[in-house]
């Protein structure tokens, strides 16, 4: 039966602050189900049956999110036991450099460019992960695998339903398909990290527990292969619940992964956000594994926190504060917290990472911010020929945190959707951060600046990464309304000399030409993706791999993704 998949990703603060009395830690049940059979016989198996539609839960439908209000405390932050200096951030309207990245190969990712495939909902949430000789690629609700001159790799039209990999475990995790899909490639380990939730819904389509996050880590190093895959089951008793817009950073003690918490069941409010922590070397061997969370009401503020991904084979300069996430505040500023998991005592803490009690947090103050949608960080964004406005969710940080160690300076990566203009006519530009020093006792906003060049158009839904040399890229959809250029994909970047704060000229890697319009019922088709993807190549640690969606004709329910890579001259 095809139901209406009623998603809440927004976050609602509970009146408090983020600081709170010692509490205990969360142990979720995590189980472990066993190898799967090799990917790619499950694929050729799917391919000659024709798939299995009982698993395919979507129907052609938006994906409802619960975008209740944000209130939180305005001022420095409750609970805040490090301030680092205000950062006033720059805007760069005309970029003074011309864009000196090369671009490489450019193919279809998942969606309606490729054969056979059927869009069940939107937004596609298209995420990516790039080993050494593979590209693995998800959308809502199929994935991928490409070579690298994109070229696909598993049998039939080359992708499978998202719970292909999770047969036989038994539960949700094989008998539905939800999506809401993270990508990850273990570089330190060489193996695959597939992931995404499972739950039922009522007659109203509202999530109904159990609520699963499904884990799928790769035998070897081959995705086509076997994997160990693992089901964690959240509580339906308030204040935990529905784990929603799950988010994965792996880091070399703990996979680390942040939810927004909706309570009960069916899902009701938000009751803030769950901090998680899984057994990274036991989920890579294959044993028992424990799932660790810090008590979900401690950090409801804001919630849609990331955790820090750790790029490159150089590890974080510490490890004894754990692992960082990261949300963003109206206060304005960067909160950051560090979590510290104990496999062997079942415990874990989330902190300022030096000494402060439970939910104390460091408050990176970033300059005035106005989230996109003058403040509102909802749905504003013009399209040409459509009175339809898209989402911007202007309200978080955008996907992913990531991290680099480059010769023992450390560097977190981050954006979000930002009003360029106040109450004016536009709507969004992407701000973005270079935060170092996470692990000092004060740390750095090194960059910390607006790309708005020539102060036209949107730019929203951005992902940011650094190459071994220090070059930064970031990809993100813009759109024209004035000028009639219709959703597209663009890139910009910076080699590591280049003036602070300053991104070099945007370039185009696809063009659009669709508008995302009405749906049969009249209804606005508003959501434009939670999040794309931008990861870097192991192969080199120089090459840039993207991947976003956009519509080659106007409509609803007929998008489709590109995956393109991008390298700076002088890296090799």
């Amino acid at each position: 039966m095809r139901t209406l998949l009623k998603r809440a990703s927004a976050a609602i603060f509970l009146g408090g602050a983020m600081l709170a009395q010692q509490a205990p830690t969360v142990v979720l049940p995590t189980t472990n189900h066993g190898v799967s059979e090799t990917l790619f016989n499950m694929a050729l198996q799917q391919s000659l049956t024709g798939g299995n539609a009982a698993t395919m839960p979507f129907e052609a439908t938006e994906m409802v999110q619960k975008h209740g209000p944000l209130v939180e405390d305005l001022g420095s932050g409750d609970g805040a036991t490090i301030n680092t200096p205000v950062s006033n951030p720059a805007v760069e309207t005309a970029p003074a450099i011309a864009f000196n990245a090369v671009s490489g190969t450019s193919f279809e990712g998942p969606g309606l460019g490729m054969t056979g495939f059927t869009v069940l909902g939107a937004p596609p949430d298209p995420t990516l992960a790039v080993g050494p000789n593979h590209i693995v690629a998800w959308v809502n609700s199929q994935y991928a695998i490409f070579d690298k001159a994109g070229n696909t790799l598993l049998p039939g039209n080359g992708f499978v339903t998202g719970n292909t990999v999770f047969a036989g475990t038994g539960n949700g995790c094989e008998t539905t398909n939800r999506g809401d899909p993270i990508l990850q490639y273990d570089r330190l380990a060489d193996r695959w990290i597939l992931s995404q939730f499972a739950f039922s819904v009522n007659s109203s389509g509202n999530p109904i527990a159990p609520y699963l996050q499904c884990f799928a880590v790769s035998t070897t190093n081959n995705p086509l292969g076997t994997y160990f895959r693992y089901s964690v089951t959240f509580s339906s008793t308030a204040p935990s619940g529905f784990n929603d817009y799950g988010k994965l950073g792996v880091w070399p003690d703990a996979y680390y992964t942040t939810y927004n918490i909706f309570q009960g069941s069916p899902a009701g409010g938000n009751s803030g956000a769950a901090l998680c922590a899984s057994d990274r070397t036991n989920m890579l061997l294959g044993n028992a594994a424990a799932t660790l969370c810090a008590p979900i009401t401690f950090y409801a503020g804001g919630a849609a926190l990331l955790p820090a991904d750790l790029d490159g084979t150089t590890l974080p300069t510490t490890l004894a504060q754990g692992g960082i996430v990261m949300r963003q505040s109206t206060a304005p500023a960067l909160r950051m917290l560090k979590l510290k998991p104990d496999f062997t005592n079942n415990t874990i803490t989330a902190t300022d990472g030096f000494g402060g009690a439970a939910g104390t947090f460091i408050n990176l103050n970033v300059g005035a911010v106005n989230r996109a949608c003058n403040g509102g960080g909802g749905t504003c964004v013009a399209q040409p020929g459509t009175p339809t406005l898209l989402d911007t969710l202007g309200d978080r940080l955008m996907y992913r945190l990531e991290y680099r160690n480059r010769g023992g300076v450390d560097s977190l990566l981050v954006s979000q959707a930002v009003d360029p203009d106040g109450a004016g006519a536009r709507s969004s530009a992407v701000r973005w951060y270079e935060i170092r020093s996470p692990f000092a006792a004060v740390p750095t906003i090194f960059q910390n600046a607006t790309f708005d060049p020539g102060a036209a158009g949107d730019r929203w839904m951005s992902s940011m990464a650094m190459d071994k040399m220090g070059n930064i890229m970031m990809g993100y959809s813009f759109v024209n309304a004035g000028t009639g250029v219709k959703p597209s994909i663009r890139v910009t970047g910076r080699l590591r000399t280049d003036v602070r704060n300053q991104m070099q000229a945007e370039t185009n890697v696809f063009t659009g030409t669709g508008s995302q319009t009405v749906r049969s019922n009249g209804a606005a088709l508003t959501r434009w993706g939670d999040y794309t993807t931008m990861q870097v190549d192991p192969a080199n640690d120089c090459t840039f791999w993207y991947i976003n969606q956009y519509l080659a004709t106007d409509g609803v329910f007929n998008w489709r993704t590109r995956i393109s890579s991008f390298k700076f001259n002088g890296c090799n």
